[in-house]
């Protein structure tokens, strides 16, 4: 059995996600990762990874527990959160900073970068 570990994130499925999903929720927070519905989790991730792509769904998912604190209530943070309620905010500025990249790499395309 593959796991994200052993291919590159663009190749990632939705199994792919949930063990990363638990791998970086125990190295953020420090306690393993919770979550209400497993089914209505991998759909949102599919749907997701079907509409923005793998690299975009992992950077959105690095983005959300980079900013989503603990609190007393809430230690911890899942795709079900992220997906409801960090989506809008959280994926338009990673969506924007991609086609920014993308901008810039087609810019430097044609640009020499040798020195004279």
């Amino acid at each position: 059995m593959t796991t994200y570990e052993s291919k590159p994130a663009a190749k990632w499925n939705t199994r792919d996600f949930i063990g990363y999903l638990n791998a970086k929720h125990k190295e953020t927070y420090g306690i393993p990762y919770v979550t209400n519905n497993r089914g209505m989790e991998a759909k949102n991730l599919k749907l997701m990874i079907d509409e923005h792509g793998a690299e975009v769904t992992r950077r959105f998912i690095d983005k959300c527990f980079a900013e989503k604190k603990p609190t007393l209530k809430y230690p911890g943070c899942n795709f079900a959160f992220m997906f409801s309620y960090m989506r809008e905010s959280v994926l338009s500025r990673v969506l924007t900073e991609i086609q920014a990249e993308q901008q810039r790499a087609e810019r430097n395309e044609g640009v020499d970068n040798t020195w004279f």
